[in-house]
């Protein structure tokens, strides 16, 4: 214990017997420093606990039921896909054909879906296919109509 600090102030480590100065401060050096305790290290903290506790009386929660199988995704009329590739296909390739040809698939489609009652879809893809089709066929009818007219007057101006 010589080289630790008496634990009271009042004890001297090497005083004299008349309980005189401490032989540090008689020889004019500092007294020796103790090192500092090292912080207190906590406990390994408690796991939390959990919410309720599964021994406080109470029943288990109710598992819930598992989740209802799902129906496979009813399947897409094929002449409703083949009308509205034609219909938009109009417009690039001869412009008439392909348009009146979607057109009458596109009624396939739509009587196919209706007796499906629910299990064929695609009523989307039909009333696209017949609003392309009938504007395709209505412009290239505009069209003729206006160039007839155009041809129709340059005959008679030219006469």
């Amino acid at each position: 214990m010589s080289d630790q600090q008496p634990q009271n102030p009042d004890e001297n480590q090497t005083g004299d017997a008349a309980g005189g100065t401490p032989a540090g401060e008689a020889s004019g050096l500092p007294e020796p420093v103790t090192p500092a305790e090292p912080p207190a290290v906590p406990e390994a903290a408690a796991p939390p606990a959990t919410w309720p506790a599964p021994d406080a009386g109470q029943p288990p929660a109710p598992v819930p039921p598992p989740p209802a199988p799902v129906a496979p995704a009813s399947p897409t009329s094929s002449n409703a896909i083949v009308a509205l590739i034609l219909a938009i296909a109009s417009w690039a390739i001869c412009p008439i054909v392909p348009a009146i040809v979607a057109l009458v698939l596109a009624q396939s489609a739509q009587r196919e879906i209706a007796a499906g009652q629910g299990r064929v879809q695609g009523a989307g893809l039909v009333t696209a296919a017949k609003i392309v089709s009938w504007i395709n066929i209505g412009f290239w009818a505009a069209l003729l109509v206006i160039g007839g007219f155009v041809v129709l007057l340059a005959a008679v101006a030219g006469s």
